[in-house]
């Protein structure tokens, strides 16, 4: 198996696949009533180490009203920091015959931390229920057409035929993302490879922007598929293959995550908390990609590469916003919406918000109440949440959570604030790592805020990449993690 992965991982892909010159006479088409079969199992390579399984069962759902049950569930395993990560996945979508979603209910479990949802598809809406940290949400999706379940991606293809040329669009539920989104699928070419056995049809798929591609057989199997650039494969196994990478996974200690993600660099940084001006040049950018540039950072297109100023952030202004807390102008609304991953609505975060910062009105001393609380309350773990409301609850977090529960506490007292993704220099690694941080509007301006350091005010080796809190928001990155370079060309520290 890494075997296989090494040779997609190479870039030379394209050597090991053949196109066969004559698809079968009469395209591969099937119905649920007669799937040629009734499950089957994948393994997942990441970055050349077996970290998971991945598993779909089909059949009559039974009684019920529904005729067709897809029961699907994912397996991961794998070392993150020295901890060992857990994420299980499983997922119950009933289906009619044409494989259209009619009501589905899915659990997911993340380092411990919960998350279900289920939805029904009723009067051309998707109604669906999130229960998570004991607590219940609901949001409710209006349908221009039919929507399925993003288990059936694997299978649409085959069920409406498989033939070099044809072309599919539809929209499905995609659970990890909590959104309904649209699929397209393009059946491009008939191929044979050294990586999987027979003959497979090659499809290009793009789920919300997010591009992989599958190899189906004849009777439909999914035999191989690559995402990511290939750094993230699965390929059909048997079920006690699939299966054996727990007991590996139980002695394995290589931090896949680390390793793949880690941003070498030219130059080691002896006190990156304490870096003023850092100047860097940015390689293996994807094509469209623009760095933002703001009053801190300021970037620009160079031959080749991108080129960034990086300047520490002052302390905050401590002037009063313009305007009321909780209304200020259109432009900044949006940085105070209650979110999924933010839900600064929630009567508990709003409670806690005002329980730490007491009697403060001043947006610049609240924040610094906000940070104090979270470097003493919560403890710095690499385990993941779904929401801040999980880190409010264990009061565990790696500095996405961490920059969650900030934000949710800051809009809850009326700060607009939003989250930055990008990337911090570690000295303990020896390199950038990718990181998350807020940015608050205090006085007249954004204010970044790091509650990972405890930084009101980042330091000069943050380098912002995006904006976003939500998955959909950060699925550009697929395309940078593993793929940027980053060059220091000079650096300043502090005094």
């Amino acid at each position: 198996m890494l075997g296989l992965s090494s040779l997609l991982l190479t870039g030379c892909a394209g050597l090991y696949f053949r196109d066969v010159g004559v698809a079968p006479q009469l395209p591969p088409r099937q119905t649920l009533r007669a799937w040629p079969y009734t499950d089957y199992w994948t393994g997942i390579i990441f970055n050349g180490e077996k970290i998971g399984l991945t598993h779909l069962a089909l059949g009559p759902a039974g009684a019920g009203g529904s005729p067709y049950l897809l029961r699907s569930e994912a397996l991961l395993a794998f070392s993150f920091l020295g901890l060992s990560k857990n994420v299980t996945l499983k997922a119950e979508d009933w289906v009619a015959e044409d494989l259209r979603l009619e009501r589905f209910v899915h659990e997911y479990d993340l380092d411990g931390k919960t998350l279900k949802l289920s939805g029904k598809v009723e009067r051309g809406e998707l109604v669906v229920e999130r229960e998570e940290a004991s607590r219940k949400s609901q949001d409710t999706f209006p349908l221009a057409g039919a929507v399925y379940p993003g288990s059936a991606i694997a299978l649409y293809p085959t069920l409406q035929g498989l033939a070099v040329g044809k072309q599919y669009a539809y929209l499905v539920y995609e659970g990890q993302q909590q959104q309904v989104v649209e699929v397209s699928q393009h059946i491009d070419a008939y191929q044979e490879s050294e990586l999987f056995p027979g003959r497979a049809f090659r499809v290009e798929t793009s789920l919300g922007g997010q591009r992989s591609t599958l190899w189906l057989n004849d009777r439909g199997e999914p035999v191989l598929e690559m995402a990511w650039h290939g750094v993230l494969i699965s390929t059909l196994e048997h079920e006690k293959q699939a299966k054996a990478y727990l007991a590996q996974a139980s002695v394995n200690k290589r931090d896949v995550l680390v390793d793949f993600s880690r941003v070498r660099t030219n130059v080691a940084l002896p006190r990156p908390r304490a870096v003023t001006t850092m100047r860097v040049a940015v390689q293996g950018l994807p094509v469209g990609f623009a760095l933002p540039s703001d009053r801190f950072q300021q970037c620009g297109q160079q031959e080749g590469h991108t080129q960034c100023l990086i300047q520490a952030a002052g302390p905050p202004d401590v002037a009063p916003l313009a305007g009321q807390p909780g209304s200020p102008g259109s432009e900044l609304a949006p940085y105070l919406r209650s979110t999924q991953t933010v839900p600064s609505r929630d009567p508990s975060i709003q409670r806690t918000a005002r329980d730490i910062v007491g009697t403060s009105d001043a947006p610049a001393l609240q924040i610094e109440r906000l940070v104090a609380w979270l470097q003493a309350e919560v403890t710095q773990k690499p385990v993941d949440a779904f929401s801040a409301l999980d880190v409010l609850e264990s009061r565990k977090a790696e500095c996405q959570g961490l920059t969650w529960l900030y934000a949710a506490f800051a809009r809850s007292l009326g700060i607009p604030t939003r989250v930055t993704n990008g990337l911090v220099y570690s000295q303990e690694l020896d390199g950038f790592l990718y990181h998350t941080w807020a940015e608050s509007y205090v006085g007249s301006g954004w204010l970044p805020v790091d509650p990972t350091f405890g930084q009101i005010g980042v330091d000069a080796t943050h380098l912002k990449l995006l904006e976003g809190e939500q998955l959909s928001e950060l699925l550009p990155l697929v395309d940078i993690v593993g793929r940027i370079r980053v060059e220091i060309l000079s650096v300043a520290p502090a005094s």
